[in-house]
């Protein structure tokens, strides 16, 4: 290997750690969810790179994951579980507990 391939590589290494410290896609995507989300809604050039943003990460996670997509896609009108039975709170909770916690007589 020759010095000047090092020397590549070094910067090569040193340019990925770096942009895996500044993380630019996911600032990105954070401040095209704080644009689509926020009260007042972009407009203009802003609202085109917003739609953008939203758009390639849309994109690469159905890239990146398919089957979860089709499925997500398939049941996306489904209506929600039903909900499960309202606890029930015994009124004299107190005082069941206060006769479990006194010593029983051994028969």
């Amino acid at each position: 290997m020759t010095v000047l391939q090092a020397i590549a590589g070094a910067v090569l290494l040193a340019a990925a750690y770096g942009l895996g410290r500044v993380r630019p896609a996911h600032r990105a995507s954070d401040w095209a969810n704080w644009q689509a989300y926020s009260t007042r809604r972009p407009t203009g050039l802003r609202y085109a790179a917003m739609s953008v943003v939203l758009s390639a990460e849309n994109l690469t996670w159905l890239v990146c994951h398919p089957v979860q997509g089709a499925r997500a896609w398939q049941h996306r009108n489904d209506p929600p579980p039903p909900r499960g039975p309202a606890p029930q709170i015994n009124p004299n909770w107190a005082a069941d507990r206060r006769a479990a916690s006194t010593p029983q007589e051994d028969r």
